[in-house]
């Protein structure tokens, strides 16, 4: 199968949450006069007239404003503002911090405190006149912030003192991360008003491509593989899983690619062959011609196609994470089974420019069924939604939170056992917190465990998980899945 059908595809690149970790399904290498060559071809008489007046602009500031100006500072702020007005947050300028590393993300490492992160459009985020803050879209696990108990949906509203407000996804990445060893703090916001400090030491965060293990349950094997990252060599690590899969002799499929933001298309388009014998896995489409092509799988499987297999999903499951779950969906090769998916459907190509450069939304991506998903995401077969609170549970959260009864409960009891956590679950519960009995549970575990590896999969308290197993071991799979619609029926129904 081509991935690419030049060698200037073969360095394109696609965002997801343009955030701490990227989200990069192809990079395009650009000189900067083939840049301008491609800007030039498109311009208008006006385009070339605003150009001019720019340039004329930026010299005049240069040889009559009353102080010096760093000739740097002016084309930063050019380029800040020509992406700003575009109003769209994937196409940004990239200072020099920034580019190199996002440069560096790909390979699945760098230094920073381990932060899925996110800032949601003002009118998806705070309310009319609140700031819009970024948003912890997961903690990585074994890092920093996962130790330190970071949680999805809690807001950074400041960096060393500094609000995100007016802060990028990426400025705000790019001060989270620094050299190993050095310290940063976090402001959070938990809920609606509970506030605290963290300070992480930063640490050298090491990305694994997947998790892989095997289910017993009722005398069934079924294998668990978690693609955590789409990065270069997680095909081979998903080869090396199917292989121990069968091996094992497991005879059904839980894919989970549930928080994960997305990663190279060459990844995603490969491992999605793995379980494709024919058509299309993803096409894109943009303004100008070149952008346009099809990403085709071949007759080569890793995986037979009588294997049931489902896929896990979430609101954290984005751009690369939902081309495999479209492909997966769309050809009836599985059944979707969670929450629906964040909505990133658009193409980004990075361009460096010397030790700067930029990101821009090239194209748009194409489920299979012809189906674009941005802004909209992907709903699953079998909706599992995970715990939606009362205004008052939420009230009751925050009491909690601030009240530290977990965090002092784990510090006291390192070593507490299942029905010692059990029975301290009921205290608290029985001191007025109006919250589900497995919810609390769950918080003291995972304070308990905090500062040990994370296991594979969590049968204990995963919904989803437990969810997908029965579905498996309930007979009418296989009805399930040739009743599923494509993506296009349901646009089409709605």
């Amino acid at each position: 199968m081509s991935l690419f059908r030049n060698s200037r595809r073969s360095f394109a690149m696609l965002w997801s949450f343009a955030g701490l970790v990227a989200v990069a399904v192809c990079f395009l290498a650009v000189s900067v006069p083939e840049v301008g060559a491609q800007s030039a071809s498109t311009n208008s008489d006006d385009g070339r007239r605003y150009s001019q007046l720019l340039q004329n602009i930026y010299q005049f500031i240069l040889q009559n404003y009353v102080d010096e100006v760093d000739p740097a500072l002016l084309y930063e702020g050019a380029m800040k503002g020509m992406f700003g007005v575009l109003g769209d947050p994937h196409s940004v300028f990239l200072d020099e911090p920034m580019l190199s590393d996002l440069m560096r993300e790909t390979d699945g490492t760098y230094a920073g405190v381990g932060l899925y992160i996110s800032k949601p459009a003002q009118e998806q985020g705070a309310g009319e006149g609140e700031p819009t803050y970024v948003e912890v879209v997961s903690p990585i696990e074994d890092t920093p912030a996962w130790q330190a108990g970071v949680l999805p949906g809690d807001l950074i509203i400041k960096i060393d003192g500094l609000s995100t407000a007016e802060l990028s996804v990426d400025e705000a990445s790019a001060r989270i991360r620094g050299p190993e060893g050095t310290k940063v703090v976090l402001s959070l916001r938990r809920g609606r008003s509970y506030e605290f400090d963290l300070e992480l030491a930063r640490a050298r965060i090491e990305i694994p491509a997947i998790k892989m293990g095997i289910i017993e349950r009722e005398g069934t094997r079924i294998a668990y593989l978690r693609i955590i990252e789409w990065m270069p060599q997680t095909v081979d690590r998903v080869k090396e899983a199917l292989g121990e899969i069968r091996r094992a002799g497991a005879g059904y499929l839980i894919v989970d690619v549930r928080s994960n933001p997305g990663g190279l298309l060459s990844s995603v388009v490969d491992v999605s062959d793995l379980f494709m014998d024919a058509g299309v896995i993803v096409s894109t489409k943009g303004r100008n011609p070149q952008e346009n092509f099809e990403y085709k799988a071949d007759k080569a499987l890793d995986l037979p196609q009588d294997v049931p297999m489902i896929v896990l999903v979430n609101q954290g499951s984005a751009s690369a994470s939902e081309i495999f779950a479209g492909a997966m969906k769309d050809t009836r090769r599985a059944l979707l089974l969670g929450e629906k998916t964040y909505g990133k459907g658009s193409v980004q190509q990075v361009f460096p420019l010397s030790t700067t450069g930029f990101k821009l939304t090239m194209a748009r991506y194409y489920t299979p069924s012809g189906v674009n998903i941005d802004k909209s995401g992907i709903e699953p077969d079998i909706s599992v939604p995970d715990i939606k609170f009362t205004d008052a549970q939420l009230e009751s959260l925050e009491k909690l939170y601030e009240s530290a009864l977990v965090r002092k409960f784990a510090e006291a009891n390192p070593g507490a056992s299942v029905q010692e956590r059990k029975a301290r679950t009921d205290e608290i519960l029985k001191m007025g917190f109006d919250l589900p009995f497995e919810f609390v549970d769950r918080l003291l575990r995972d304070e308990l465990d905090r500062t040990k590896t994370a296991p594979i999969y969590d049968l204990e308290f995963d919904a989803q998980l437990n969810k997908a197993i029965e579905t498996i071991l309930g007979g009418d799979f296989n009805e399930l899945l040739r009743n599923s619609r494509t993506l296009s029926q349901i646009l089409t129904a709605k």
